[in-house]
Parts: C-alpha cells; structure tokens; sequence
C-alpha cells in the first residue's frame, strides 16, 4: 500500500479505520479518497487537501461559541491560493537566511519527495521546502496557522508564579525554551511532553513534520547535520497597505515566522515508530469490528472522522451522554477520587443523559457547584421529558427578570458577518483578522416594538474593496449616543470587532469604544450572568438545547423563524458566498448579495424575538 502523511494520519485514528475505508471503497461508496490501491497522483492529490482542510480550521478558529459550518473545499479555490502565497513567501525567506539549494514548488508533483519501504508498503513524504547548504540540510513544513499558539504556550518555573514562554524568540525563529536556557522546570518537562501529543493545539503540527522526519532519517543517508522547521505565519504582522501593479496586497518576509523543532521531532521518534508498526499491522488485518470510542473520532468537531456515524449509531440522536455541559473536564467519584473520562462512561455502554449516576453528576474534576447545578438542570429536564413527554424548561424568573430591567432603550440589536482571510487584504490587518464585511442592526425604540423590515439597517459591502470606513460611519449613523443597550449574541467576537475598528480608524476611536461598552451578551440571560448575579448560574435550559447556547438551538424556543429556509442558512455560507463576489455574473450576485442581506436580517431579527419571549417569561405570574 501507498501511505503519504495525511493517509498515515487517517489510518492512524484506529484499529478499525483501514477496514472500514475498504469495505467503502469496494462499495463504491466515497467516504474516504484514499484506496488500497493509491497512486502516487493520488497521493499528491490527497496531501493537497489536506492542506485545504488545515487552513479552513484555522479560518473557523475564532471567538464565536458556534464554530461555523465548514466550507464546501471544492467551491472556494481562492483559499488554495492564500496557501500557496504563504508557501512562496515561506520559500523567499528560507532562501534569503539560509542561501543554498532550495527545492520548492506550488505543484505538489515537483516538490521534493522522499520514499521508504517497509515490506510491501511504501511511505511518502512530499516536502513543502527543502534546503541544502554546504553543511545543513533543513526540512521547512509550511502551515497556516499562525504563531500565536507557540506563544500561547506557557509553563511555570513555580506554581503560579515566574511564568515563562514555552517557546522563545530569537529573531525570526522560535526555539523550545530548554534549547536556550539550561534550567528549566518540572512544569516545563510535563508540557513539552504533552505538546507532542497529535490531538495537541500544536502536537497536530509536530507530528506531521515528525512523520516526515522518520522517512528521512532512514532513507536520507549524509552527513550533513539535517534539521527541522515550522514555517508559520507571524500573528503580529501588520499590513502595511501596499499594493502591486495587478493591485495585489504585497507582503515582507516578516510575515513569516519558523518554528525549529528538530530536537522535539528527534524525541518524538519512537512513538511514530510505534504508530507506523500499527498503521501498517491495519492495513494488513483490515479490521471491521467496534472499537473503542474516543477523541480521535472528533465528533462535532472539525476533522470529524467520516466513520461516525457507524461507530455512533448506537448513540441516540438526541439526549445523549455528550450533551453535559462542561463534559471535557471529566467526573470523579467522590469516595474513589478516581477520575471518570466521559469517553470511558460512553464505552461502559452508558449512552444517555439518564444513564449518567448521580454520583458522578454531583461532583466534577473542578468541584464546581456552579457545574453541580449546570449538570442536574440538564438532567432533570430530560427526566421530565421521559416520564411526562412533556419539553418543561428550566427557568430562573426573578434572575432573567433583573437582568432585563438593566437594559436600556432605544435597544439595537447588532450583528457583524466577516471574512477571517489567512493573509490580511486591508492595511492595518493581521493574518486571520476577521475583516469586517456587513452588518444589521434592528432597533428596537420601546419593549416589543420593532418590526421585521421597517426597523431593519443593514450594510453590506458590493465587492472585495476595503469599505471598512464606509461600515463604521453607517453603524455609528445608526447606533446613537443615547445610552440604548447594544444587544449581541456572545460578546467577545463584537467586542473583539469593534476594538480593532477604534484602533483602525482613531477619528471614530471614542463612539466605538462607546458602543463597545454598551455591549450586552445576550446569550448571559441564558447562561448566567456573574456580574449581575454575583455567580455564573445558568438562568434558562431547554431539553431540546441540547446542551448548547447557540442562537441557532436557542430560536426556535421563542420564534417560527428558521434559517434553514434561507438561501444562505449559517455563517460558513455567508463566507464562501462574499468569498465569490468577483466571480458571479450580474444576475447572480444581485441574487447573492440579496441573500447575505436576508441572513444577517435574521441573526439580529431572531435577538428581538428572543427577547421578547424572554420579556413574557419574566412576566408571567
């Protein structure tokens, strides 16, 4: 068989995936690209999108709660041409530090290539850039992510205190702190061994180069010192606003930044070791049978495998043990103090909400009795749904009503659309800055009057030009400086937002912060607000929430409308359908831009109907 990386990661989830991958594949039934059978084209092809694919995720990492829908990775090739800029700016800046050979190419079939037989499976390695010298070798992975997670990465000398970057800078590149310091602590040593985990925010990234770095280190035979790099995108880059002649945003080298990981890489070799013996031991068996559940399946999530709903179609649709909020933290029995992973509870056969003991339910890994409460709500609403098949939320009256009787009218209801572009196209911006592209806003000048279309602003930029200033001056026309509560739901992305426009345009710097400061987090009557409340406390839960926030499970709850009978239904749709502005013809982009317009319509018009069943709620004797 024919494995490149991204077929070794697949392969790697489980005993179970080959299996499955070839019983699809002899169905004639696509789930995976991959075959038995794998060309060295196909190969090529499958690195590609796994590329795509890694760049779309760090376009949906942002501040909201929802993640977005995914693109559809076929309709937007304009993203593969972000990567492909990074890739050649990566290129240029390896060849003006280093000089040397450089072999690096856009095309996936002329970039330099390494082979090593195990048996009758041969593992490929496809380099984004080699360099050679007369003394070094060095491998350089290009990713789209940006340094902002290697400097997220902490450790403490002593606990809680002396806190220190995981990951140093010297320049231009990023060193693992133990490579520059000699002292370092037990801390330290803890997490550099947990970053190398594959599930790891920055494990992922180390084990893509490691794996490439196992094929050359048995077939690459020099005796040149050969070492490792990631190549990244420097998080504290900003564009400066020059264009070339095609008017092209041109960008310095300074927007890269590199990663050595040779050392973490060297250490990471046994285990890939261990994992290729596997991989290959399941290409060979093809096993069918369950296997344990885990978080190598990443349900919900991005990269969610394509197998799950075999392997969970024995999981109810609805109230399932997933559904707890705050799961991830795990349980502990209190008289053991032996912690429960969820996914250990979920394998013992315990699928639903109800099967979840109460022992468990009482007392967390945190001790939490704000997650106490958080998790016997849930079940108690899915206990009455059992035993009276009857949907009764659970509601704090006297709560929701205190903090509705904060908020102050005129009451605009906000909401922004973005484009988190990988390189910035607007001066001022940084990679993955979630450049502004519409609002609406539904102003509601009294409790309960606001009417759907005549209540309505909205703006929406007409093409791929920065009309940032254009946005602001129609909010601020709109938003007066009148007190009115700025409703929204989940603050921090338009919190986040209308910060990086004060800093953009300082002429409107104090009626932005002024906004920002009238900014209320819709979602906080639901979840509990500790400001007002003195705690975190969760105010409102309905069964069919299923333990989600979203305003997209909390809406039909209060309202008949829905998004799904919207040409454009989820944010991940608005994206892709500005992300095409240039290439539709009249017709369709008028039709297009109408249905941007409709969406965002719906996300601020859904807050006044959510308010308003929240304002019934309060009211009620």
């Amino acid at each position: 068989m024919n494995i490149s990386k991204t077929t070794f990661k697949a392969l790697n989830r489980c005993d179970r995936y080959a299996g499955l991958a070839e019983v699809a594949n002899e169905k004639n039934d696509a789930v995976v690209a991959f075959t038995k059978d794998a060309t060295l084209e196909d190969l090529m092809s499958f690195e590609q999108e796994q590329k795509l694919e890694d760049l779309l995720t760090d376009m949906h990492d942002n501040e909201r709660e929802d993640v977005f829908e995914r693109f559809h990775k076929k309709d937007i090739p304009l993203m593969m041409e972000d990567f492909k800029t990074i890739e050649l700016i990566a290129a240029k800046k390896i060849k003006h530090l280093f000089g040397g050979e450089i072999i690096f190419s856009e095309n996936t079939f002329k970039q330099k290539r390494f082979e090593y037989e195990i048996d009758n499976d041969r593992l490929f390695s496809f380099l984004d850039i080699y360099q050679e010298d007369e003394k070094n070798i060095r491998v350089i992975e290009v990713k789209a992510t940006t340094s902002k997670k290697f400097e997220d990465a902490t450790f403490y000398f002593k606990r809680g205190k002396d806190k220190h970057h995981m990951f140093e800078k010297v320049i231009d590149t990023y060193y693992p702190y133990h490579l520059l310091h000699e002292d370092v602590s037990k801390n330290y040593q803890e997490k550099y061994i947990k970053m190398q985990d594959k599930y790891h925010a920055i494990g992922e990234y180390l084990y893509d180069i490691a794996y490439q770095r196992y094929i050359i280190d048995h077939v690459l035979k020099s005796s040149k010192k050969v070492s490792y790099f990631l190549a990244i995108l420097n998080h504290q880059y900003v564009f400066d606003g020059v264009y070339d002649q095609e008017n092209k945003p041109v960008y310095s080298d300074d927007i890269i930044s590199l990663v050595d990981v040779s050392a973490i890489t060297e250490q990471m070799m046994p285990k890939l070791t261990q994992d290729i013996n596997h991989v290959l031991q399941r290409v060979d068996e093809m096993r069918v049978e369950p296997v344990p559940l885990g978080k190598h399946c990443f349900y919900r999530k991005d990269k969610e495998c394509p197998f799950v709903p075999i392997c969970f179609k024995h999981v109810p649709k609805e109230d399932h043990i997933l559904t707890y909020l705050d799961r991830h933290h795990g349980y502990v029995y209190e008289k053991k103090g032996e912690t429960i992973d969820i996914w250990d509870i979920l394998n013992e056969g315990h699928t639903h909400a109800l099967d979840l003991e109460n022992a468990l339910l009482d007392l967390n890994q945190y001790k939490s009795p704000n997650r106490i409460i958080k998790n016997t709500i849930q079940k108690e609403t899915v206990a009455h749904f059992k035993t009276f098949q009857n949907d009764q939320p659970y509601v704090n009256q006297k709560m929701i009503q205190k903090i509705l009787n904060t908020f102050r009218y005129p009451i605009y209801h906000l909401d922004f659309e973005s484009f988190p572009a990988p390189l910035p196209r607007f001066q001022g911006e940084t990679p993955y800055m979630q450049s502004l592209f519409q609002f609406s806003i539904h102003v509601e000048k009294k409790p309960g009057m606001c009417d759907m279309d005549k209540d309505h602003v909205g703006f929406l930029s007409n093409s791929h030009q920065d009309q940032r200033k254009a946005l602001v001056e129609a909010m601020l026309n709109v938003i007066k400086e009148d007190d009115g509560t700025i409703i929204v739901w989940n603050d921090s992305f338009e919190k986040t937002r209308i910060k990086e426009l004060a800093r953009l345009f300082p002429e409107y710097e104090e009626k932005l912060l002024d906004i920002h400061d009238r900014i209320y987090d819709l979602m906080k009557v639901f979840k509990g607000d500790k400001d007002i409340q003195g705690e975190s406390m969760m105010n409102y839960y309905h069964r069919l929430m299923q333990g989600s926030f979203s305003i997209k499970k909390v809406l039909p709850l209060f309202s008949h409308l829905s998004h799904q009978a919207l040409d454009v239904k989820h944010g991940g749709e608005a994206m892709e359908v500005y992300a095409h502005f240039p290439d539709y013809d009249n017709d369709t982009f008028n039709q297009k831009y109408q249905a941007l317009i409709e969406y965002c319509k719906l996300d601020t018009y859904a807050m006044v109907e959510i308010l308003r069943g929240l304002r019934e709620i309060s009211q009620e004797q």
